[in-house]
Formats: structure tokens, sequence, C-alpha cells
């Protein structure tokens, strides 16, 4: 036994030691409260940075303008992993699109754009005059007022490890589709800069969790791969990326996220929260874009499903059914450039489009005026010009045809009148919802097939996510205008579309487009942006089916649109600058839309 004098020693070191062990403890910060640390820091530094830009707006020449952009821009891409998780509507007033809004629930209520992406274009591309330099300090003050918001609210915010695993996910999938396109960065084209910005700021995020090893060095690589001297915004080998960094770091994050035990979010959306990637056959959840008492796709709704589609009673006396204009052998469209019409020997307005694909949308028509595939069944079916039926009248016609009741009733079980107007367009919406196909050869070459894809092809999605913009408006990997990295909303396009191929004589289309639906001024001639998947086998193209070729969609672009025929589209949100593309590399973009056929033979 030790002498009472040690012990009396002994036990004050003892319970000193104990004491700051425990203090370690309690002062020692969990990893997501040390990235709320780093969030308020950089935001910090983000309202530093634009103050010192807004002192030197008036003074300085344009280089040192630019310069300070860019670090206000690279600052920005530290934070928004979590402003964009956390703080959508804020992110979109500080890095949304330089065009005006109008909230869904108030159509009439213009929002004029603001933030990063207006003031990119007082930077680089507006002439340098006094009233330039009021509008650069009138934008830089906007954007402080937003930060200062964030600021006050960042006392309350409460970041989680699922959540922030979820938010760096969430914003490397914003970075392939929109960051590499040159989306939010269209006249300073510094996308290469700030995805390195953005791949480091997700490593030293991670790096709080003491991920394993190998994520670390894959977005170290990741950055270096986008920082690398030889490459700029035209020449940058997006494909190799997306197989040998990209993909590898996300299946490397789900590995990591699965070892520490840190929980998927339990979050409804497009892309499955627990997706093993981004280019997966399953990635994408049709389930999402469902209404809440959408039917379940079981075999029996889906025979039910596609015995509908195919049925011409649904038109009533008119003999039309779905089939008849979305026909399964043409990519589930028609191959004209508009179907006949049933009123007066006429033809539709708007060209059929392809069904494939079409779940995974969150808003159905050209002018996007309905949401759920079960609207659309009803109004395509009760349009007096498109089919003609009445589907209060369509469940008496169904009961007298022997093989429908028996079809029903397996499908619809448990309901006591399971053949009703409802259950028609329940059963029916089921069936295009299995329409799904994301299983191209282009996806095969994501997924690790290198060879399903050749030289030209390559070359054609590098010039389609760079040089030719198009991946600005079809978002990849769904290649529409379904908005990533959420695909929540559908964006709409004024291109300027011509009513006839007549070069001589050339008039812009008279279709308002969604202009019909509100009224609001900025949407006349917008149209959804429709998927390029399966795009070589649904010609012709366009809302009017003005083009018959993919050639000639391609030179329709690569003039600017109406507004580079001459036309006058004083909303056209499709740049009017020529993409000055070569006859190869226009062919190279088409052989890279081919690749994207699900589809293996079409019927003419």
């Amino acid at each position: 036994m030790l002498p009472n004098r040690l012990l009396m020693i002994g036990r004050p070191l003892l319970l000193g030691l104990s004491m700051v062990l425990f203090s370690f403890a309690v002062l020692r910060k969990t990893p997501a409260e040390q990235a709320k640390d780093y969030y308020e820091t950089h935001l910090r530094e983000l309202h530093t940075t634009l103050a010192r830009f807004q002192q030197v707006a008036y003074q300085a020449d344009t280089t040192t303008l630019r310069s300070q952009f860019a670090a206000c821009r690279t600052e920005y891409k530290y934070l928004e992993f979590a402003i964009e998780y956390y703080y959508p509507h804020a992110a979109s007033r500080i890095n949304g699109a330089a065009l005006p809004e109008t909230e869904p629930g108030e159509p009439g209520e213009v929002i004029p754009p603001t933030g990063f992406q207006v003031l990119e274009e007082y930077v680089y591309a507006a002439p340098d005059t006094r009233a330039n330099r009021d509008l650069i300090h009138q934008e830089i003050d906007n954007l402080l007022y937003q930060v200062r918001q964030l600021e006050q609210q960042a006392p309350f915010l409460a970041f989680t490890d699922a959540e922030l695993f979820d938010a760096v996910r969430l914003n490397l999938y914003r970075l392939a589709a929109k960051g590499l396109s040159g989306f939010d960065s269209p006249a300073a084209h510094a996308s290469l800069p700030e995805a390195a910005a953005t791949l480091n700021a997700s490593r030293e995020v991670l790096a709080l969790f003491a991920v394993p090893d190998e994520l670390t060095k894959l977005l170290q690589r990741s950055a270096a791969a986008v920082s690398a001297p030889n490459h700029n915004f035209i020449t940058f080998d997006r494909a190799r990326f997306f197989v040998r960094h990209f993909n590898p770091t996300l299946a490397a994050l789900r590995r990591a996220q699965v070892q520490r035990a840190i929980p998927f979010v339990r979050a409804r959306r497009a892309v499955r929260p627990d997706a093993d990637g981004f280019f997966g056959a399953d990635t994408f959840d049709p389930a999402f874009f469902a209404p809440a008492d959408a039917a379940a796709p079981t075999p029996a709704v889906l025979a039910l499903g596609e015995a509908l589609f195919r049925e011409p009673l649904l038109s009533g006396k008119a003999g039309r059914s779905c089939a008849s204009c979305h026909v399964p052998g043409r990519a589930y469209t028609d191959g004209l450039r508009v179907n006949s019409s049933l009123l007066a020997n006429a033809g539709l307005e708007r060209n059929t489009p392809t069904l494939l694909n079409a779940a995974l949308q969150p808003d159905q028509f050209y002018d996007s005026r309905v949401h759920y595939l079960e609207d659309q069944v009803h109004a395509v079916v009760t349009n007096k010009a498109e089919m003609g039926g009445q589907l209060s009248e369509a469940p008496a016609l169904l009961r007298k045809k022997g093989r429908y009741p028996p079809l029903f009733a397996q499908a619809f079980a448990t309901e006591k009148q399971p053949v009703s107007e409802r259950n028609i367009r329940r059963a029916v919406a089921a069936y295009v919802r299995s329409l799904v196909r994301l299983n191209s050869r282009f996806d095969h070459y994501m997924r690790g097939d290198t060879a399903a894809l050749n030289t030209q092809e390559v070359l054609g999605f590098n010039l389609f996510m760079g040089k030719a913009q198009c991946g600005t408006c079809h978002y990849m990997p769904l290649f529409s205008g379904s908005v990533p990295p959420l695909y929540d909303k559908s964006e709409s396009e004024i291109l300027g579309v011509p009513a006839t191929t007549d070069t001589l004589h050339p008039r812009l289309d008279a279709d308002p487009g969604k202009f019909l639906l509100y009224g609001v001024a900025h949407q006349k001639h917008a149209f959804k942006t429709s998927t390029v998947r399966n795009a070589a086998l649904t010609p012709p193209y366009m809302h009017n089916g003005v083009y018959q070729t993919l050639e000639q969609v391609l030179d329709f672009y690569n003039k600017g649109g109406g507004a580079g025929l001459g036309f006058i589209v004083p909303n056209q949100t499709l740049a009017d600058d020529k993409l000055n593309l070569s006859a190869a590399e226009q062919q190279a973009i088409i052989a890279f839309i081919k690749s994207l056929n699900d589809t293996q033979e079409v019927v003419y």
C-alpha cells in the first residue's frame, strides 16, 4: 500500500487530470459545430470581400474590377453548399440566373434579377461608363444586403451530420450539371477555377469528419484536374473528368458516410438521397413527381394503364387513343410536324413530344400548365381538338368491354367500384411514369464503360457541355429543363423559333407559349425546355415541328436563335451571339445526341 503522504499528493493530481480531460471533452466541438464555424468564418470573409469591392467600384480599372469580382465569387463558392441547402431563396438572390422570375403562387408578380450573375454582366459585358459603375455599386449593395441577412440568421442555424453530407453531395451535383457547363459564369468563363473552389470547400468540410484518406485524395485530384494549366473552359475534357474523378469521388463520399454510420436524410426528392452516383439507372425517383394519391406501379396497374393508353374508347366516337399520337415504335412521338386536329380539318397547334422520361419533369405540356401526369391525361382526353372524349362517360363504355372490369379489379382490388374516372387517369399516368429510360450508350460510358462512346461522340459531349452552351439549358444528366440538383422546377426558354424554314422571308412563330397562361410579358414565346434524350428518334423539332433534322436545329442555335436570324425578340433568353461552331463540331454534337438513344429502332 502507498504511504498516506503519497496518497495525499496523488489524489489532487488525479482529480486535476480528470478535470482537464473532462474540460477537453466538454470544450471539443463536434464536426457539425466545426462546420458551422467554417460557414460563419467564410460568411464574414464574403462580407469583407464584397465591402472591399464596393470601396473600389468607382476608381478601379477594369482588370482590378474583374479581380475583385472573382475574389467575391470564389468566396461564395466556399459557402454555396450551405446557402443553397438551408437558404435556397437567398441563394437565388445571390447567384440566380440574370433573368426575371415569377413565383408559382403569384404569376403576375415579376421579380427582377439580382446577384452575382447580374453583376458579372456589368463587370464583363457592359461598357465602362459612370452609369455602369453606379449599377456595379448598387448590385454589390444588393449582395451585401443578402449577406447581412444570412449573418443575422447564422446563430439560429444548426447543422447535422446527415444534412452536411447531403448538402455537400447536392453541391457536387450542382457543380457537374451547372458549374462545369458555364451556367453561372456566362461572361467571365470562370467555371474551372470556381469548380476548384467548390471541390476544395467540399474537402475542407468533409475533413472535419475525419473521412478516409481515399475521399480526401479524390477531392484533391479533382480540384487539380480542373485547375490544370493546360485546360480552359473550351478545351476541358469533361467526359474524362466525370469518369476518372467525379464519379469515383461520389462513390467514395457514399462509402465514407456509410462507414461513419451517418444516416442518409429522409427527404423525398427527384435524386434519391442514398443514390450510388449521379448517372445510375435508378438515381432518379419518378414517384417524386407524382401526386400523393398516385397509383402504385404494380404489374396489374401497369397492365391496365398500357391497355387504356391504346384504347380508342377514351375518345368516345372519335376513335383516337393516346397511342395514336404517342406511338411506342416512334419513341412515343408521331413523326409529324403537328398531328391533325379533330376540329375542322386543321392541325394541332404544337408538335407531339416524347413520353420517354416525361415522368422525370415537374411540369407537363410545352407551356408547363399542369404539374402531374394524371392532370395531363385528363386535359388531353377531354380536349376537343386532341381526343374529344369525356372521362365522365368512359367508365360506362369500359364496363361494356369485357376485358376491362377484371383488369380494373386486379389493379384496384381494395375498391368497391374500381372502374372509375379517377382510376383511368391514375392507371394511364402510372404507365407513362414507367417509361423512364436512362440506359443509353452515354449512360454506359458514364458508368465506366469508356468503350461505349467513340472519339467523335466524346467530343460532342464536351462541346455540348462547353463551347456550344447546350448544357446551360438542357441540364445533365436528364438533358432537359428540369433544374439541378433538385430537379423540382422546369425552366422555359425564349428561342425566337421561326414559323417556317423559309430563309428569304423569315418570320417569328406566332405561338405566344407560356404567355397565354398568365399574360406575363417576359414569358411571351416561352416554351419548356424539352429533353435531348432520344431526340435523334423524335423528329421533327421545336414546339411547332419546324425543323426536320438535327442539322437544322444546330444551325439555328449556331446563328444565335431568332435574334440571330434577324427577328426582334426582346426577351430572348438564348444568347444571340453566334456560337461559331464548325461543321465538324456540329456533327460531333449530333453524334453525341444520338448516343442518348434508349430505343434501339424507330419505325418510319
